[in-house]
């Protein structure tokens, strides 16, 4: 669990997510279901966010 926190913490300061931004959870949430479903590479990980997140980075510098 420590490892999902810190590539969560790492991923959401990338990306400009500070403290509780909204879609840390979701993130949060995609990240669990990733590695549930077989990733367990940070790096992997990273990238399966990334694409997932273009849908709504736009909208993080609205938030």
């Amino acid at each position: 669990m420590a490892t999902l926190t810190r590539i969560l913490d790492d991923y959401c300061e990338e990306v400009g997510m500070e403290g509780s931004h909204p879609a840390r959870e979701h993130v949060a949430r995609r990240l669990i279901a990733l590695f549930s479903g077989g990733i367990d590479s940070p790096d992997d990980i990273k990238m399966a966010l990334d694409s997932i997140s273009k849908d709504f980075q736009t909208d993080l510098r609205v938030m």
